[in-house]
């Protein structure tokens, strides 16, 4: 994927689904799917 795609990806902007069904992420194998872990989320502190 571009730089532009996983920022908008990794900040919520775009899910990982969206990104995949416009061609933006090409990835296959058992564990390309990484829309568990997206968008980041920051750990509260405390």
């Amino acid at each position: 994927m571009d730089p532009i795609t996983w920022v908008e990806v990794a900040t919520g902007r775009s899910s990982w689904a969206d990104a995949v069904a416009a061609g933006r992420i090409r990835a296959s194998g058992t564990r390309a799917d990484l829309s568990e872990f997206l968008p980041i989320r920051h750990a509260e502190a405390g």
